[in-house]
Order: C-alpha cells, then sequence, then structure tokens
C-alpha cells in the first residue's frame, strides 16, 4: 500500500507556477445603497412620494457608484408610482362620488 490518502485535497493554485501572479482571491463587495433600500421600504408602505423621490435618487446613486440595489429602486419606484396613480383614482372617485349626491329639485 502506498501512504498517500485516497483523495487528494485540492489548492486553488496547486497547478500554479511558483512566482505566478494570481487573482485577487476574494472579489470586493459591493455595499448596497441605502436610498435604493429606503425606497423599497417607502413603498411598500404606500408613502408614495418618498418612494419615488428616493427611487431616482437610488438608480441615479447606484449608477454613479456602481453600487448593488439596482432592482431594489425599481421596485420602490413601480410601487410608488402605483401608489400615487391609486391614491389620484380614489381621490376622483372620492370627489364624484361626493358631487354626484341628490340634486335639489327646482322649481320655477
Amino acid at each position: 500500500m502506498s501512504s498517500q490518502p485516497a483523495y487528494a485535497p485540492h489548492s486553488p493554485d496547486s497547478g500554479a507556477a511558483p512566482g505566478a501572479q494570481t487573482g485577487p482571491a476574494v472579489q470586493a463587495r459591493r455595499t448596497l445603497n441605502m436610498p435604493a433600500l429606503f425606497s423599497l421600504i417607502t413603498g411598500v408602505l404606500l408613502i408614495s412620494p418618498v418612494a419615488i423621490v428616493l427611487g431616482h435618487i437610488g438608480i441615479a446613486q447606484v449608477r454613479r457608484r456602481r453600487q448593488s440595489g439596482m432592482v431594489l429602486a425599481v421596485i420602490g419606484l413601480v410601487l410608488g408610482y402605483l401608489g400615487l396613480i391609486a391614491t389620484i383614482g380614489i381621490l376622483v372617485a372620492l370627489v364624484m362620488f361626493v358631487t354626484s349626491g341628490p340634486t335639489p329639485q327646482t322649481t320655477f
């Protein structure tokens, strides 16, 4: 029997030549954009104007700073705009309901 183990543990640089440069061992972690996160939170809480503003700020910062959170900002924007449309629709329906009450009879 040989003295070698039945398995050989794998090391990432076992095939690398001595002195050869390898890439970074750990990739730099991208930070999460906070306005994008808060846009999502305020969109879920139906605070539409805040979600819309923070979503636009978040998208701009994610692109400029190369951060993560683009999906959060877009979802927050969508929820914000849907909430705004729903609010406007409810207000229009409420005004139509209030103004369409019984009309008084007019006599001449």
